[in-house]
């Protein structure tokens, strides 16, 4: 999960991340990046975050209100070290997807970022279900027709994410940052060969192209590679088969901040 961390600079002149969610992000394997608020929207439209997190003293609508102005579908939670009712109430009423303590404890704070980006992504729960395939979150399971495919648990990070963002295409250098967050990162081209791996596993179960390829850009989901046998059938002759594009793709901007020693307020 990479998450984008806004922190306050108008009373403590830094940026970095509250305790709870310094700690959720180790535990959890996220790729935190930190951000002032500066052009914070520009950074959001050009890069492949999964969720946006506002740290604040006390709830100020201002910056989620320019975000959400800026139609930025984002999904964002706002952390903050005191409020009231009628404040949270107000933040959620303009856009903010949750609201909460600064005092959370990391493993709900982890389940509520999670269960926010499954949420976005068209899952309401732990078992993420594209036709044949369900991906189970809370076990690291993928089944097949409920059987178990075998993974590595970085193959199954790399299917889990691909499922949850199954409308978009992800870069390899954002898969990378999922999988490989807080640590040092390999070639990109470790991507592709999991890719390469994870589709022979499911060509065993007689799954064909689970995934498209954008040639210098990344994978998507291939969500009717996933459909029943039967139902495939039946709509064979209507509608064309999905086939993945052997022709080069632009590549799109990814703006990622440098990675930066975290300190923890």
């Amino acid at each position: 999960m990479r998450l984008l961390c806004i922190g306050d600079t108008s009373t403590q002149g830094d940026i970095r991340p509250y305790r709870g969610l310094a700690e959720a992000a180790v535990e959890g394997a996220l790729s935190l990046t930190m951000s002032g608020p500066e052009g914070v929207v520009e950074t959001l439209r050009r890069s492949q975050y999964d969720i946006a997190v506002i740290q604040q003293a006390r709830p100020d609508t201002r910056l989620l209100r320019h975000i959400r102005n800026s139609r930025i579908p984002t999904p964002i939670i706002m952390i903050v070290r005191t409020s009231t009712p009628q404040e949270v109430a107000e933040t959620l009423s303009i856009g903010a997807d949750d609201c909460v303590s600064a005092a959370i404890e990391p493993v709900e704070l982890l389940a509520r970022l999670r269960a926010i980006v499954r949420r976005t992504g068209g899952h309401d729960s732990l078992s993420l279900h594209v036709g044949r395939m369900v991906v189970n979150v809370d076990r690291r399971q993928v089944l097949i027709d409920d059987r178990p495919l075998p993974l590595t648990p970085r193959e199954y990070d790399v299917v889990e994410l691909l499922t949850l963002r199954k409308t978009q295409v992800l870069s390899k250098e954002a898969l990378l940052d999922n999988l490989y967050a807080g640590q040092e990162e390999p070639h990109a081209k470790i991507i592709d060969v999991m890719v390469c791996k994870i589709r022979k596993k499911l060509r065993d179960f007689g799954i064909i192209d689970p995934f498209i390829t954008q040639w210098g850009i990344g994978y998507r989901l291939n969500e009717q590679a996933f459909i029943p046998l039967g139902a495939r059938m039946s709509t064979h002759s209507a509608t064309p088969a999905s086939r993945e594009t052997s022709l080069p793709v632009t590549r799109g901007i990814n703006v990622i901040s440098p990675a930066t020693k975290m300190d923890v307020l």
